[in-house]
C-alpha cells in the first residue's frame, strides 16, 4: 500500500453490476460523477441517495462501485455517485469539500425531496464527516444514512485493528497507515473531519451500520453505534459473520443482497423516532456478569435480540470502578474467568487492570460492543400484563435524558452493591484530621502517599490488598481492625496450571485447571464447614508459620467466628505477611475513640500517627442496581420476594438476576445462571410461551438469602429477598450439584408457571 498506483490498479477493476440500470454522467456541485437509475418505468423515485465510494481515499470511483449503486437503484432510489478528488494528488480536506459541494447542490436542486447519504469504507468516513459538518453549520441534514465497513478512526484506535489482524480477508492493518498518510499529508488525524468518530453525534439522523465480524475496521462501527446511541441517535447496527470488507460489492452473495435490501428500506423510510426500543432481552450491567450473559445469549439464545445497559461510561463493572492500589481478584482466575474464554496469564490471582482487559477482550472477541449502551442508567421497570413486556425508564448520557425501552425479558447483571456509595461510617472527631480521608471505592487519582504514614481501617479483602501495596512506598502502613479476619496465603502462580498450558491445547488446559480448582475449593469448603474447630486451628497455624513466634497471631489473626461464616481473605504469595515481617506494615486490633489532627486515638489509649487514612469499611448492598420495580404500577418490595433457583423471584414475570457464589468464584454461578436462562428461553420458544413466572407455594418457609455474618450482609438483611427451605427456592451453594440441577433438571418443574399470549 506504499505504491498508490498498485493500489489503484487493484481497486480499479469493477465487479459485475446488475442489469436493468442506466448510468448518466453528470456534474453536480462542480464535482463529476454519475446518476444511477433503474431502467424499468415505475413511480418516480422519492428518495435521492448520495453514495460516496470507498477506496482508501486514494482509489476507486463511481464506476468501480456500480454493483452497489445499481443495487440501490433497483431498490427504488435515485443514486448520484460522485468522483470526488483522490489523494495523494488531492489530500485532505479535498474529498470532504467535494462531498459537501455535491450534497448542497442536491439539496438545492430539490429542497423538499427526501435526501439520504451512504458510503463504504473511506466513503463511510466522508458520509459521517459530511453530516457532522452540516450539523455544525446549521444546515439541513439528510433524512437517513447507511455506512458499510466504515473507516471512522484514522488513528487506528479500534481494538479490532489488532484483534482481527490475522482474520481480515483484505487488509493487513500494518499497511493501512500508508493510505492514511497519503490522505492526510500531515494533517491531524484526531480532528472530526478526518476521524469523524471523535465528533459529537448529537442531532444526527438515523444511522444504519453494517460491518463484517472479522474486519479490522469492525470496531469503528461498533464504537460509532455506542457514541451515537449515547447522544440519542437512532442506530441500527448489524455485524455480519463470515464476510469480507465491503462484501456488498459482490452482489452474488446472499449476505450482500440482505444487506442492500435492509439498507434500502432504511434509507427510504427511516425517521427520527422517540418510539421505545424493544429488544427481546435487556441486560442491565456490562461488567463481568453482563458481558458473560451477553455472550451466552448470543451463542445459545436462538437469535434473541438483546441490549446491555451500562450506567458508567466504560464496561468492566467492579474491575473498572475500583482503582485503589493493588486491586486484585479474591478468587483464582481459572474459576473467576469465563467458561468460554481461557485465562492465559500466569498470575492466578490477577490485578484489576488485567481483569478489566480480560472482560473487554471477551466483549470485543464476541462482538458484544454492538449491543452495549454506555451511560444508560436504569431508573425503574414496570411490568405490563397486557403488553407482556417491561417498560423501563432509562437516564441516558451526561444530561440524564429520560428514554423508554420495552424489553420482553429483563436480566439484571448489576452486582450486589451500590456504585454510588460505599459503607462509610462517620467517626468521632473526623473533622479534626488534617490529612486526606479516602474510601477505596472512590480512590482519588494521583493521591500521593509515598513516604507518609498510612492507617487503613478494616480487615477484609480490600484492606489486606491495600496494606502490602501501599507499604511499598509509604513510610509505614497500619491496618486497624476491630476484630480479625481469616487470611490465607496462596501462590500467585499456579505451577500445575503453567505446566498444563505448556503441554496441552489452551482450551483443554483451561478446562482441566478450572475443574481442578472447582473441586479443590469445594473440598476445602466442606471440610471447613464440617470441622470448623480443626480448620480454624489450621488456618491460624499457617499464619503463625508465616509471621513467626514473635508476632501476636492470636490477637490479630484469630477470628471469633467459624471459617466461611465470612469469606476468607486471600493474599498471593503471602505479600501481606512479608510486609508485616519486614516492619513496613503493622496491625492494630482495637476500637476508635476519636480522630485527632495527626492520627487516630484508640480506646486502649494508643495514638496511631497518620498522614493519610483509608476507610476500607465495606460496601453498601443493593438489589437491581437501585432501580424501582413495579407490576402494573404496583411497587415491588424486594424483601417480600422469594428467590427461585438463586436467580429469579416469586411473582416477577420474565426477570432474572445474577448473583454469584459467596463460597466460590462469582463467575461460576454467573455462567450457570446465563446458561439456564438461555435454556428457559429455548423451551418457551418450543412451546409458544411468552411469559414465565416463578409461583410461590404457601408451604414454603422463608429463610435468610445469605447466611454470612459479614457486616455488609447484616446491614442489608432487612432489604434483601429470602430463600426458601427447600428446592427450587434454594440452591446447594455447591457448583457441581447446581450444575446438575440447572443443566439437567426440569425447567417445567411445577413451580415455574408459563403463559401464552395472556392464556395460561
Amino acid at each position: 500500500m506504499r505504491d498508490i498506483a498498485a493500489v489503484r490498479a487493484a481497486f480499479g477493476k469493477p465487479l459485475p453490476a446488475a442489469k436493468g440500470v442506466r448510468y448518466t454522467p453528470a456534474i453536480v456541485g462542480g464535482v463529476p460523477g454519475e446518476w444511477v437509475e433503474a431502467d424499468v418505468a415505475g413511480p418516480c423515485a422519492t428518495t435521492t441517495l448520495l453514495y460516496l465510494h470507498g477506496g482508501g481515499f486514494v482509489g476507486c470511483s463511481a464506476r468501480t462501485h456500480r454493483p452497489l449503486t445499481a443495487a440501490f437503484a433497483l431498490q427504488g432510489l435515485r443514486v448520484f455517485a460522485p468522483d470526488y478528488r483522490l489523494a495523494p494528488e488531492h489530500p485532505f480536506p479535498a474529498a470532504p469539500q467535494d462531498a459537501m459541494a455535491v450534497y448542497r447542490a442536491l439539496r438545492a436542486e430539490a429542497p423538499t425531496h427526501r435526501l439520504a447519504v451512504a458510503g463504504d469504507s473511506a466513503g463511510g468516513n466522508l458520509a459521517l464527516g459530511l453530516m457532522l459538518s452540516l450539523r455544525d453549520a446549521g444546515e439541513p441534514l439528510p433524512a437517513a444514512a447507511a455506512l458499510f465497513s466504515a473507516a471512522l478512526d484514522l488513528t487506528g484506535g479500534s481494538p479490532s485493528i489488532t484483534l482481527n489482524a490475522g482474520r481480515d480477508a483484505m487488509f493487513d492493518p500494518a499497511q493501512l497507515p500508508h493510505l492514511t498518510e497519503a490522505y492526510l499529508a500531515g494533517a491531524d488525524p484526531t480532528q472530526p473531519r478526518a476521524s469523524p468518530l471523535f465528533g459529537d453525534m448529537t442531532g444526527l439522523p438515523p444511522l444504519l451500520l453494517h460491518v463484517g465480524e472479522s474486519e479490522v475496521l469492525r470496531d469503528d462501527s461498533i464504537r460509532l453505534a455506542q457514541r451515537a446511541r449515547e447522544a440519542g441517535v437512532t442506530v441500527e447496527l448489524q455485524v455480519f459473520p463470515g464476510v469480507p470488507h465491503v462484501w456488498q460489492l459482490v452482489r452474488q452473495l446472499p449476505e450482500s443482497r440482505r444487506s442492500v435490501r435492509a439498507a434500502a428500506r432504511f434509507l427510504l423510510s427511516a425517521e427520527r423516532s422517540s418510539a421505545p426500543e424493544e429488544p427481546d432481552v435487556l441486560i442491565v450491567g456490562a461488567g463481568l456478569s453482563g458481558i458473560g450473559a451477553a455472550v451466552h445469549l448470543q451463542r445459545d439464545g436462538r437469535g434473541k435480540s438483546f441490549a446491555l445497559l451500562e450506567a458508567r461510561d466504560a464496561i468492566g463493572g467492579t474491575w473498572d470502578l475500583f482503582r485503589y492500589p493493588g486491586i486484585r481478584s479474591d478468587s483464582d482466575m481459572y474459576t473467576l474467568g469465563y467458561e468460554f474464554k481461557p485465562w492465559r496469564a500466569a498470575q492466578s490471582i490477577a490485578d484489576g487492570a488485567s481483569i478489566r482487559d480480560y472482560i473487554r477482550e471477551a466483549a470485543v472477541e464476541h462482538g458484544i460492543g454492538a449491543h452495549i449502551r454506555t451511560q444508560h442508567r436504569l431508573v425503574s421497570a414496570d411490568w405490563s400484563a397486557a403488553e407482556e413486556r417491561w417498560t423501563v425508564q432509562v437516564e441516558r448520557g451526561p444530561q440524564r435524558q429520560r428514554v423508554q425501552m420495552k424489553p420482553r425479558f429483563l436480566m439484571f447483571c448489576s452486582g450486589y452493591y451500590s456504585y454510588a456509595q460505599g459503607h462509610r461510617p462517620q467517626f468521632p472527631g473526623e473533622a479534626q484530621f488534617a490529612g486526606p480521608v479516602v474510601h477505596p471505592q472512590f480512590w482519588p487519582e494521583g493521591l500521593d502517599y509515598a513516604g507518609k504514614r498510612v492507617v487503613i481501617i478494616g480487615s477484609g479483602a480490600t484492606a489486606v490488598t491495600l496494606v502490602p501495596e501501599m507499604a511499598r512506598t509509604a513510610a509505614h502502613v497500619t491496618m486497624l481492625q476491630r476484630s480479625p479476619s481469616y487470611v490465607v496465603a496462596r501462590p500467585g502462580v499456579d505451577a500445575l496450571a503453567e505446566t498444563l498450558k505448556r503441554w496441552l491445547p489452551a482450551r483443554l488446559a483451561y478446562r482441566l485447571i478450572r475443574s481442578k480448582n472447582v473441586l479443590v475449593g469445594m473440598y476445602f469448603y466442606r471440610v471447613m464447614r464440617r470441622y470448623p474447630g480443626p480448620a480454624k486451628a489450621r488456618l491460624v497455624r499457617m499464619v503463625r508459620e508465616a509471621l513467626g513466634p514473635q508476632f501476636d497471631v492470636d490477637k490479630h489473626f484469630k477470628p471469633n467466628y467459624k471459617p466461611w461464616d465470612q469469606r476468607l481473605c486471600l493474599v498471593p504469595d503471602g505479600d501481606l505477611f512479608k510486609a508485616l515481617r519486614e516492619g513496613r506494615a503493622s496491625v492494630a486490633t482495637d476500637q476508635i475513640e476519636t480522630f485527632t489532627a495527626d492520627g487516630i486515638q484508640l480506646r486502649s489509649g494508643q495514638l496511631l500517627k497518620a498522614d493519610v487514612i483509608v476507610t476500607a469499611t465495606g460496601l453498601q448492598l443493593n438489589l437491581f442496581g437501585d432501580a424501582k420495580l413495579s407490576l402494573d404500577g404496583r411497587p415491588v418490595n424486594p424483601a417480600d420476594l422469594l428467590v427461585y433457583k438463586g436467580m429469579m423471584f416469586s411473582g416477577l414475570p420474565n426477570l432474572a438476576n445474577t448473583f454469584g457464589y459467596t463460597n466460590a468464584s462469582w463467575t461460576l454461578k454467573a455462567d450457570l445462571t446465563a446458561r439456564y436462562f438461555c435454556r428457559l428461553l429455548r423451551r418457551m420458544d418450543r412451546h409458544g410461551h411468552t411469559v414465565f413466572t416463578p409461583t410461590r407455594g404457601v408451604d414454603v418457609a422463608p429463610e435468610p438469602f445469605l447466611d454470612f455474618t459479614s457486616g455488609y450482609v447484616q446491614r442489608a438483611a432487612a432489604l434483601l429477598p429470602k430463600q426458601g427451605d427447600r428446592r427450587p427456592w434454594r440452591l446447594h451453594q455447591n457448583y457441581v450439584l447446581d450444575l446438575l440441577a440447572l443443566r439437567c433438571g426440569k425447567v417445567a418443574d411445577g413451580v415455574m408457571a408459563f403463559a401464552r399470549s395472556g392464556r395460561t
